[in-house]
């Protein structure tokens, strides 16, 4: 088995390894390139011919691992992909969203990467199978998904080949977060391609200091009379959020104050999230039976449309406002941050992992101000991190997941990661001594999967 590494090899995003298994070739992953200098690369020729592929799998639904598939399938692929069921669900939000925001590309002449159609056509590909379901890929390849806890729906996948088990992990789920299960333990496997986003840091703190950290920046905005803004991604980290703030203002641990949801597609996303209970941990399934509903509470008002949004600034502080994107890279977030970020005394909570050439990298490296919407605007207003809401493991779960199946993979590939922490990710591994073979994935290179 050959394994290709497309995207995601010395950066976070862009997710998508070429599998050829004999003459089969299978992509698993196809997602965009986000941060700076994203768009060219994402409108690049392919480096092999979307006609060729005889099947995609796909880990979940964020867009830096289903974001191409509309332009893969713009391009001739016509095979089927393979998801979990809210995977499936998810991804046409998420894609519809995207086209949305690429719409300033027609408005200037330049053909955007996908539309509607190329979106309806990719939709109708997705092929769903339940957790722990064996699926028939192609003849002599199948696969199963297990639960990886990350967000809604989201997989590692189990490949068979040839007497060959090849282990792919998408994006490997922080513990104890708010609604999901934690991640299955790894199935036993000759090789795994891992993900290293926190390869090289542990989160600040436990389920508890977590949920401490945010009722600490809701009491100081209340007593500052400020205004507390939380980028978030639309999928799994705004959900998670209400979850936490329901808890906190239905227990009367923070003082009433508005709490604002201006994210468009995180609203989208609030039926899935409430249709599939099967995939909620225990405490969530409890809450469900006794009527909670989660994801809202006293003082919660939903923006349905722009107007709504503008209108925000009209309410007196304090006040808070969730909205995307994660990574403070576009999305209405910015028009938030340009007139709130030079305020000392508002605070602006980072809760996700912030790409290299995005703004939100900027501010948490320290920046003193930042280009927003053609203006630079000073950083002002108090900057905290809480790295525990983060979706991806960090580099102690990762290692504890890799040993999880009481058996030492042969192989091991890094990707998803930026250099530095793919490598410190590999060296923690290579110093458990059980690995033969550790390998940090080079863009383009192709290596060798061999079993027992």
């Amino acid at each position: 088995m050959k394994l290709t590494f497309y995207g995601a090899a010395g950066e976070v995003t862009g997710s998508k390894t070429l599998i050829e298994a004999g003459s089969r070739r299978i992509l698993l992953d196809c997602g965009l390139i986000q941060g700076e200098g994203s768009d060219l690369r994402n409108r690049a020729p392919w480096a092999f011919d979307p006609k060729s592929l005889d099947a995609v799998i796909v880990t979940h639904a964020h867009l830096d691992h289903i974001g191409l598939l509309p332009r893969l399938v713009k391009d001739g692929y016509t095979g089927p992909v393979f998801t979990t069921e809210p995977t499936r669900e998810i991804s046409r939000f998420m894609w519809e969203d995207e086209a949305k925001v690429r719409d300033e590309d027609t408005e200037a002449g330049i053909e955007p990467l996908f539309d509607q159609e190329d979106i309806d056509t990719t939709y109708s590909l997705l092929r769903s199978s339940k957790y722990g379901e064996s699926v028939r890929v192609v003849p002599g390849f199948d696969i199963t998904f297990r639960d990886a806890g990350h967000v809604l729906g989201s997989a590692f996948v189990e490949m068979r080949v040839g007497g060959l088990t090849l282990v792919g992990s998408g994006d490997i789920g922080n513990d104890h977060v708010p609604i999901l299960r934690d991640t299955e333990p790894m199935t036993k496997a000759d090789a795994v391609i891992l993900e290293s986003t926190y390869g090289n840091r542990t989160h600040d703190g436990s389920e508890a200091g977590r949920e401490d950290l945010l009722r600490q920046a809701l009491i100081q905005t209340a007593e500052r009379k400020a205004v507390l803004m939380i980028p978030a991604f639309s999928l799994e980290r705004t959900q998670e959020i209400l979850y936490e703030l329901n808890g906190l203002v239905e227990g009367g641990a923070v003082p009433k104050m508005s709490v604002f949801l201006d994210s468009p597609l995180a609203t989208s996303l609030l039926p899935i999230f409430k249709s599939h209970p099967e995939c909620y941990d225990e405490q969530a399934k409890i809450l469900r039976a006794m009527g909670d509903d989660f994801f809202s509470f006293p003082g919660l008002k939903i923006t349905h449309n722009y107007r709504n949004s503008l209108a925000i600034d009209k309410v007196k502080s304090p006040k808070v406002i969730i909205a995307g994107s994660g990574m403070m890279s576009g999305g209405r977030i910015m028009r938030h941050l340009g007139r709130y970020l030079q305020d000392a005394n508002n605070l602006l909570l980072v809760i996700g992992f912030q790409g290299q050439g995005t703004i939100g990298r900027q501010i948490v490296d320290g920046a003193e101000s930042v280009m927003i919407d053609e203006h630079m605007v000073p950083v002002r207003a108090e900057v905290r991190q809480i790295e525990s809401f983060s979706a991806h493991g960090d580099r102690d779960k990762l290692l504890r997941w890799l040993k999880s199946s009481g058996q030492a993979p042969g192989q091991v590939w890094l990707n998803h990661g930026e250099p530095e922490a793919a490598e410190a990710l590999a060296q923690g591994i290579r110093e458990g001594g059980e690995i033969e073979q550790v390998t940090v994935a080079a863009e383009g290179v192709t290596y060798e999967a061999a079993g027992e």
